[in-house]
């Protein structure tokens, strides 16, 4: 146990309220990044990373996407 804490103490708040002066420095939207799974980017033959995934045909070989 550390600080003052006793056994029997109720536990302190695991989720305070956020601090009123500080809301107007979050972010107005989540930021954004990579996708989690790029694997529907990946050429089946090659193995190249398209830049999109909705690709017709491998921008490096030439193969036919399946």
């Amino acid at each position: 146990m550390s600080g003052t804490a006793r056994p029997g103490d109720p536990d302190p708040d695991p989720h305070p309220d956020p601090d009123p002066e500080m809301a107007d420095l979050a972010p107005a939207e989540p930021e954004g990044g990579d996708p989690a799974c790029w694997l529907e980017r990946v050429c089946a033959d090659c193995g190249a990373i398209q830049d999109t995934a909705h690709f017709a045909r491998c921008a490096r070989c030439g193969a036919p996407r399946e």
